[in-house]
């Protein structure tokens, strides 16, 4: 799915959603806040994760003493990556959760195209 993508929320769904207005089940879902929530936390646990590597580069420096001087630089690098990609992987991951709460309690997170109505899931 790209960005700009719809998501039709009744697609596969047994209890569709409706809209509150004219009753469509041809619904949208906008997911606004996961995705902002899922860009925020990946860039945020990115930095964290090169933030922290400093441990990582540490930990692959000493892995890479068998290695020589070149062993030690290139553990050292692949350490700081590792820890900056695990950070990465976190953040989106909590950004993602924490955004689809907010979707789901305090955005207007559906869209029914038929009547141009947006609404919650405290609307339904």
């Amino acid at each position: 799915m790209k960005q700009g993508d719809v998501m039709f929320v009744n697609q596969f769904d047994e209890n569709p959603i409706k809209c509150p207005i004219c009753e469509s089940e041809h619904i949208e879902a906008r997911n606004i806040g996961k995705r902002t929530g899922r860009t925020i936390g990946t860039v945020a646990g990115a930095v964290t994760g090169v933030s922290g590597t400093m441990s990582g580069a540490e930990v692959g420096a000493t892995v890479g003493l068998v290695g020589g001087p070149v062993g030690v630089a290139v553990g050292g690098l692949f350490g700081a990556i590792i820890g900056g990609l695990i950070g990465a992987a976190a953040g989106h991951t909590v950004g993602s959760n924490i955004g689809k709460v907010i979707d789901d309690t305090l955005l207007e997170n559906y869209y029914c195209p038929a009547c141009n109505h947006s609404f919650s899931k405290n609307d339904i």
